[in-house]
């Protein structure tokens, strides 16, 4: 996370997990907490006491949207009033809350909250600003001086992302969540990509990862970031 950080419009964030949320406060100095999904009040509740602030009312917080993978639209195929047709072909719409849709170079990200999300994220007083985590990793990488083709991986527990450009093009973004698997998916998408050696860039949020040693062994061209 740490990466993208500074890609923020505002210091107070909330991120928001497949399993859990992360509260991050960017200020000086910087707090950061995580939680896991226990119960339906559990984020309003932690998020409140996290950001306590005197005027929560004008208190800008951003909103990280990263707990699925987003649907990947062609510009002049979108509309935003069928934002949620896409999203019925991969998830279950019927839980679904709202969308969201941002650019990517000739597509459009559709990203979207969860009923329980958007229930917890309405008690919460503060003025709220909804980012694709996605757009977050694909404008990180398009800042950095790096060779047109190369494999973007984020590590969690339980789970892999990963971006993929070719050619200086976004081809993938998407979301595994076999973790035993995790060499063998970074290795089949540089050759079902036709990537070759690309460099590997590997962000781990996992204390001793045991990936760290497999790429040590059989991966040459990647980095590996704490």
């Amino acid at each position: 996370m740490k990466e993208l950080i500074d890609l923020l419009s505002y210091d107070k964030s909330i991120w928001l997990y497949p399993n859990g949320f992360c509260l991050l406060n960017g200020g000086s100095p910087v707090r950061q907490e995580f939680y896991r999904y226990r119960d339906g009040d559990i984020l309003s509740v932690k998020a409140k006491e996290f950001f306590s602030t005197s005027a929560p009312e004008t208190t800008n917080v951003e909103v990280i949207v990263a707990n699925e993978p987003p649907i990947i639209v062609p510009k002049e195929l979108f509309q935003e009033e069928d934002a949620l047709k896409f999203a019925d072909l991969q998830f279950d719409t019927g839980k679904i809350a709202r969308s969201f849709s941002c650019d990517m170079e000739t597509y459009k990200l559709v990203y979207f909250l969860y009923q329980n999300e958007l229930n917890a994220l309405d008690r919460l007083p503060f003025v709220k600003h909804y980012t694709s985590y996605w757009d977050l990793i694909h404008n990180h990488i398009g800042r950095k001086q790096h060779s047109q083709n190369l494999i973007w991986v984020a590590e969690h527990e339980q789970y892999l992302d990963m971006y993929v450009q070719k050619k200086g093009k976004a081809v993938l973004l998407n979301r595994y969540v076999t973790a035993e698997e995790e060499l063998y998916h970074i290795v089949n998408v540089r050759h079902q990509y036709l990537l070759g050696d690309a460099p590997v860039t590997i962000v781990s949020n996992i204390h001793r990862s045991p990936l760290k040693t497999l790429v040590k062994k059989y991966l040459d061209n990647y980095s590996w970031i704490d």
